[in-house]
């Protein structure tokens, strides 16, 4: 076990069991609580991966479709154990992981075992298998109600070919209904193996107690198969069609969704980090003081819905605006000719310094809360950022460093999604 700095006076316990589960462990004795969350590299985008230069499938929505089965595996209710000594345990699926947490004030090296022997074998009933699929037909349900999904999901769609960027993580109702046993069999397989496994640990516990615990766990000391290491294929081309608007007279205001595409030649720049340039940049370009912001004022384009904030992952990033707005039209015409001026806009560099401050400040002060540090140190390891010198580097950041972001706000690169209420055009056109 390294025990690393990540800042002065806070320190990470880093460590690879024996199985080949990474574990970071960051203890905080001072405060009540604990967290802890289990990782696994298994998202909305694995439906289609490649094994041994294999490609393999799954229907969409089988990470999703999986979270639910294990809060049940082997006929035992996780969740019943955990509210039974008070803790609270959730789970959720993204594009690229599954990830298992819980939050306790005690009996935390009990609850993380427990937690443990949720994964250390897999048994799956047919009747567990239906009512997961009722409820998960639900949940897409409501997803498909939502305008604001769908019209992220169509900006999506224009700027990337991949379908696994912008499918629902949950798939579709056709695509669960060919979800069964078997299906789950191969995704645990595949897929919930420790070796392909991260858990983070940060708060109030026993350093050697929980290490010891965690050594000598069956999750641990069971022989597992080999495991098999999964790449991905991402196209990330460009597409044709720039601009789309819909008309719908259920919608009850505008929704108008941006996206600014970070071309692949810059994206796969291994010298930049995105993750930590584009936070302070994107900050800065729509700060109060910026030229962008104040014309959205005085032209009253400016709500408490609007978004601005960079989307980056590891196979693709981009820019993302959104606002709900009666003044689409406006909107629209006003931020591509923002946008594209971009390149030839001044900033100040006293503004920039001040968003590097504030944004270093941020990240340092959530290690004054447990459940904030334990988020961002999650953050961290998810977005491939290094532990121990993003302080560092993020100080490191020059004014020099946006340029090259600063120059990708050509018409190439700019998507526009409008979805726009009949309704508001009819009583705009009396």
């Amino acid at each position: 076990m390294q025990k690393k700095p990540i800042l002065k006076n806070e320190f990470i316990y880093e460590t690879t069991l024996k199985n080949g589960l990474k574990v970071y462990l960051h203890p905080k004795r001072k405060f009540v609580q604990a967290f802890a969350s289990l990782q696994v590299n298994f998202g909305g985008r694995d439906f289609r991966y490649i094994i041994n230069n294999e490609t393999q499938s799954l229907p969409k929505g089988t990470a999703h479709f999986l979270e639910h089965m294990l809060f049940e595996n082997n006929g035992n209710t996780l969740s019943d154990f955990f509210i039974e000594k008070g803790a609270d345990i959730n789970a959720y699926t993204s594009r690229k992981l599954t990830s298992y947490y819980f939050s306790t004030r005690d009996n935390f090296t009990e609850l993380l075992s427990r937690l443990l022997d949720n994964f250390i074998d897999f048994s799956f009933k047919e009747s567990s298998v239906q009512k997961e699929l009722k409820i998960i037909s639900q949940e897409l349900s409501m997803n498909d109600d939502s305008f604001s999904v769908k019209a992220y999901k169509t900006l999506l769609k224009m700027m990337y070919k991949d379908e696994s960027i912008y499918e629902d993580i949950g798939g579709s109702q056709s695509t669960i209904n060919a979800i069964n046993i078997d299906v789950l069999k191969t995704a645990t397989n595949h897929f919930y193996h420790p070796k392909n496994m991260t858990l983070v640990l940060t708060g109030n516990f026993d350093l050697d107690e929980v290490s010891e615990m965690l050594e000598n766990h069956s999750f641990n000391t069971k022989e597992w198969q080999d495991y098999k290491e999964i790449t991905h294929q991402t196209d990330i081309t460009d597409k044709k069609k720039h601009r789309y608007k819909r008309i719908d007279k259920t919608l009850d205001t505008n929704i108008v969704e941006v996206g600014i595409k970070i071309p692949e030649v810059i994206f796969n720049d291994k010298s930049l980090d995105h993750n930590i340039i584009t936070n302070s940049f994107f900050s800065m370009i729509f700060s109060p003081a910026s030229p962008l912001y104040k014309v959205l004022k005085k032209k009253k384009l400016h709500n408490f819905t609007f978004s601005a904030s960079p989307v980056i992952e590891d196979d693709y990033g981009f820019f993302n605006i959104s606002i709900e707005t009666k003044k689409s039209k406006l909107f629209t015409k006003t931020i591509m000719e923002l946008l594209l001026d971009l390149p030839n806009m001044k900033f100040d560099e006293a503004i920039f310094k001040a968003y590097k401050r504030a944004d270093i400040g941020r990240a340092i002060k959530a290690f004054d809360d447990v459940k904030q540090s334990h988020s961002l140190i999650k953050r961290l390891i998810n977005d491939s950022v290094d532990l121990y010198t993003f302080v560092e580097k993020s100080k490191n950041i020059t004014f020099n460093d946006f340029f090259v972001y600063q120059n990708i706000f050509t018409k190439e690169n700019i998507y526009i999604v409008e979805y726009v209420s009949n309704t508001l055009n009819k009583k705009k056109n009396k």
